[in-house]
């Protein structure tokens, strides 16, 4: 199997580190000027479709409870009597003052009233969800994305930040399924060497962040 296919469920309380993916730097000013659907497919390619990079993305990443994500969680969970006090809710306000709008994945938001049903029916849902259900895959593209860096740090990247940031502010023991997208090419040098295979790097993940 492929190891971009491969779930492996996690101890969500032992990924601790961020980072925007390999060459995000550059492709993501780029990605959004361009209009051609093929030139955006080969340059999302080159940038973040391989498996294997070089660079200082990994001693670049830092703390995930330092993230916009862990932060508005936690600013949430202080407000959740009140949400339309929390600093997420402000944000969104400010955004449709701002462009007349507000985007959460494909929910749109335009007024106080949409504010307001977004986190009363979908946010305090999915909290309540994963207290209740744990994580639930809804499909493929809805599995959370890690790197590995070259000291085989597990480094979170892509998507699932707010549903890793919610298990982690509200204390849920549950396990955190993640799809390895990226490894640092030093991840082989000295101890790591031998470890080349696909179950080989996987079974160096679960051995290390799933207990």
């Amino acid at each position: 199997m492929n190891l971009k296919d491969r779930i492996i469920n996690i101890n969500p309380d032992k990924i601790n580190l961020y980072s925007e993916p390999p060459n995000w730097w550059w492709f993501n000013p780029i990605n959004k000027k361009i209009s051609n659907i093929l030139i955006k497919k080969y340059l999302k390619y080159i940038a973040i479709g391989r498996m294997y990079y070089v660079g200082n993305w990994d001693l670049n990443s830092y703390k995930f409870n330092e993230t916009s994500w862990y932060l508005k969680i936690k600013n949430l969970k202080d407000n959740l009597s009140r949400p339309e006090l929390s600093y997420w809710y402000q944000t969104i306000i400010n955004e449709i003052n701002l462009k007349g709008y507000y985007f959460h994945k494909e929910i749109k938001i335009t007024n106080h009233k949409q504010a307001k049903f977004f986190f009363e029916n979908y946010i305090f849902n999915l909290i309540d969800s994963l207290k209740k259900k744990n994580y639930i895959i809804q499909n493929k593209n809805d599995i959370p994305t890690a790197l590995l860096g070259r000291n085989g740090e597990l480094i979170k990247s892509g998507n699932g930040c707010h549903r890793l940031a919610i298990i982690k502010n509200f204390n849920i023991q549950c396990k955190y399924p993640i799809r390895i997208m990226g490894i640092h090419k030093k991840f082989f040098s000295n101890k790591n060497r031998n470890l080349r295979s696909n179950e080989e790097i996987c079974n160096f993940v679960i051995d290390k962040y799933s207990k």
